[in-house]
């Protein structure tokens, strides 16, 4: 493990990005495996457009849950993280998800660690051709980090 986190410490010499992507197998590699190519390339795109600096290294976590992706918030102090993870499988499709979450409070200081709460993130579900269309998730998740930069939170201080 700790080994693990000095590679991540270790990612960016010089510019820390502002938006870091998280990939996990969760509970359902085969949801990535379907979904990702088909939203990822087009979010890294909308948000390079909008100006936000999102990191060129995306960190694959094996078996990660939600709170992996704050650890690696916490690890890297960026001030977004989204996390893309395999949905439990069950519902007849591979179903992929975003969980997006904003890593500042209201003064700029950062709120990453092991207290995170999940209100504070914000989930895109049911990604997959049959349900929520990559293309639509992709604008979605763009539109929702874009959001965040303006409101500086994410979760239940989007509502």
């Amino acid at each position: 493990m700790d080994e693990d986190v000095a590679r991540v410490r270790k990612l960016y010499s010089s510019s820390w990005p502002r938006v870091q992507v998280v990939i996990s197998d969760g509970l359902n590699p085969n949801a990535l495996n379907e979904n990702l190519r088909l939203v990822l390339p087009e979010v890294r795109r909308q948000l390079a457009q909008a100006g936000h600096y999102i990191g060129d290294i995306d960190i694959v976590i094996l078996n990660g849950r939600v709170r992996a992706g704050y650890q690696v918030g916490m690890l890297l102090d960026v001030e977004v993280v989204i996390h893309f993870i395999g949905e439990r499988p069950g519902t007849g499709i591979d179903t992929m998800s975003a969980y997006l979450t904003y890593g500042r409070d209201k003064a700029g200081q950062s709120r990453w660690g092991s207290d995170v709460d999940h209100s504070w993130t914000t989930a895109v579900c049911g990604i997959h051709r049959k349900a929520k269309r990559p293309e639509t998730a992709a604008g979605e998740i763009a539109a929702l980090v874009n959001r965040m930069f303006e409101v500086r939170g994410s979760g239940v201080a989007l509502s």
